[in-house]
């Protein structure tokens, strides 16, 4: 388990040293819930909301709701599909973006006595378009096929308990790693698209909920050779009926 905290905090180095072209700070708010079906299949949805730097105004909205199924030993598979929109500026208009796709994932969750540690695979189909100023709106053209492949990984503590937590205090650690597996001409060019480290604390109010604020660093790759670090304040919720 030391070995991966290591492995966990790797990435958060990086991103903090890297030699970034832009220093953004934001704060996105995060809404996770699972509505159970039967002892297997279960609805899931997350919804996000996040600012642009400085906080001044909001600059992305999400929407992923998806089927899940579970299996024994703590897999799940699921798919879906997600409603993003972006506001963007261009030449002093500001205008929504949208970039909605399709998903499909696998989780793999394991306990060790009072941690959790949670594996997440999702793959993205999207469609990148070339964007461009028509009066007062910005245009979607020549939308060309991306998919992308998320490595997630998630580690959760009790604090000063010995067994599984059902209520109490804790402390996380995650990172999430994006990578281009196809049509990564149409982005920057590169393999590697970002990375997204976070620690945070947490509340579990009862077996069904929890309450959490965090820091995450994001390390992105833009077109043109540029990136950033996006230094974010997170809040979030985590739903399960």
């Amino acid at each position: 388990m030391k070995k991966y905290l290591i492995f966990l905090y790797v990435p958060v180095f990086f991103s903090i040293n890297s030699f970034a072209q832009a220093n953004r700070f934001s704060g996105w708010a995060l809404s996770v819930n699972t509505i159970k079906l039967t002892p297997k299949s279960s609805i899931i949805f997350d919804t996000q909301l996040r600012s642009s730097d400085e906080w001044k105004q909001p600059e992305t909205f999400i929407f992923r709701p998806g089927l899940a199924f579970n299996s024994s030993g703590g897999h799940q598979l699921s798919a879906g599909f997600a409603w993003i929109e972006n506001w963007r500026n261009m030449a002093g208009v500001r205008d929504g973006v949208s970039d909605n796709r399709f998903w499909q994932q696998w989780i793999k969750t394991q306990t060790f006595k009072q941690a959790t540690l949670q594996h997440r695979v999702r793959v993205e189909e999207r469609l990148i378009p070339t964007l461009t100023l028509a009066g007062n709106e910005i245009k979607k053209t020549n939308n060309r096929f991306n998919a992308r492949l998320r490595y997630f990984n998630r580690y959760i503590n009790a604090f000063g308990q010995k067994t599984k937590l059902v209520r109490g205090p804790y402390w996380v650690l995650q990172n999430e790693v994006f990578l281009n597996v196809a049509g990564a001409r149409y982005t920057h060019g590169k393999l590697f698209d970002q990375s997204r480290s976070y620690a945070g604390i947490g509340l579990r109010v009862n077996p069904s909920a929890d309450l959490e604020i965090g820091w995450m660093t994001q390390y992105a790759l833009g077109r043109n050779g540029n990136h950033f670090v996006n230094n974010i304040v997170q809040v979030s919720s985590f739903l399960r009926l």
